[in-house]
């Protein structure tokens, strides 16, 4: 069952790997995404170590509010929002990868060959699911988290531990609870794509999935990180079943191809 799946999987990332200038803009939004989070971070310890500069930020307060104050809260809101664009950018790009797949087959006349093919609806959904989701991941993990093992390493940031790598919360969130919610999300996204006719439609039921769904998972992620590792085993619990739960159903929406 396991090979079969990765063959399936490996035969979604290779067609992804066709296209180039598509992987190479996913990058770019990450890249940019993070240039900007981290730029921003720089400015502010730039100020928050010159105490000329966070005089000056408090006279221009009126002397009511000091300057290193803002300065940090500045930083902790900028943490917390890289934590929320960056899982929440993920989940997005894997859905649209996903709102493909089977759809991409049923147009170049694959789809027939892979449904009589002896592999199960739901090996057929997984590999499908896990090779769409592959790039994005994979780039995920390279150009977010490098840019958040930087933005960890800047002293102006110290006091914002739990939305950083130093936390270990963190890297539950980071390795396992976004990968399972770019899965469900991959996986409904992907049925989407089984039960669309043509690509408008497919795109349209993705963007209503993007929509809602990476805003609240964005927001789970980024929420339970102060609950430490427990927190966000649960919101990896609740992403497991349901990634679990669209399989299921997935599977008898896919076989229904077999009569069209």
């Amino acid at each position: 069952m396991i090979g079969r799946v990765l063959h399936i999987a490996r035969r979604e990332w290779l067609e992804q790997r066709r296209q180039p200038a598509m992987l190479a803009v996913i990058g770019a939004l990450y890249g940019l995404v993070g240039g900007i989070v981290l730029a921003a971070l720089l400015l502010m310890q730039v100020v928050a170590m010159e105490p000329a500069r966070l005089a000056t930020l408090t006279s221009v307060l009126g002397g009511a509010v000091d300057g290193r104050q803002v300065v940090d809260a500045a930083v902790g809101g900028t943490v917390a929002a890289y934590n929320f664009l960056m899982y929440s950018q993920f989940l997005g790009i894997a859905a649209v990868l996903a709102g493909h797949a089977v759809l991409h087959d049923r147009q170049c006349g694959t789809l027939t060959f892979l449904l009589l093919a002896p592999v199960r609806r739901g090996e057929l959904l997984v590999g499908k699911v896990l090779g769409a989701v592959g790039p994005a991941f994979a780039l995920y993990l390279v150009i977010s988290g490098g840019a958040s093992l930087v933005a960890a390493s800047l002293p102006v940031t110290a006091s914002h531990y739990q939305h950083l790598p130093t936390n270990p919360a963190w890297w539950v969130a980071f390795l396992l609870g976004g990968p399972l919610w770019a899965v469900f999300i991959g996986t409904v996204c992907t049925i989407v794509s089984s039960v669309a006719k043509d690509v408008r439609t497919s795109q349209q039921g993705v963007w209503f999935v993007v929509f809602f769904a990476t805003m609240i998972c964005g927001f789970l992620l980024t929420w339970a990180l102060p609950y430490g590792i427990a927190g966000q085993l649960a919101v990896a619990g609740l992403a497991a079943l349901g990634a679990a739960g669209a399989a299921m159903v997935g599977a008898s929406i896919i076989s229904r191809d077999v009569s069209r």
